[in-house]
């Protein structure tokens, strides 16, 4: 499902809610949000998770990677 169809899909969902549960979603979207940036803040000011990043972005780039298959065989 691409971008346009997911929101257009959300926003006939939100249209349908009755108004005593717009307060709720309103509130969980707002904690999305806020979550997400907050996590991804942490991340990016601790220095021991950029250095392991920055090193498993190369190990991509050099190909030095395994296939899920390879570990989990009962996937």
């Amino acid at each position: 499902m691409g971008t346009a169809e997911t929101k257009n899909r959300i926003y006939s969902v939100i249209d349908a809610m009755p108004l005593d549960k717009l307060d709720a979603v309103l509130a969980f979207l707002d904690d999305l949000q806020r979550s997400s940036e907050e996590e991804t803040a942490l991340l990016l000011g601790d220095a021991s998770f950029m250095r392991d990043y920055r090193e498993a972005k190369e190990d991509i780039r050099s190909s030095r990677t395994v296939n899920l298959k390879a570990i989990r065989r009962d996937v």
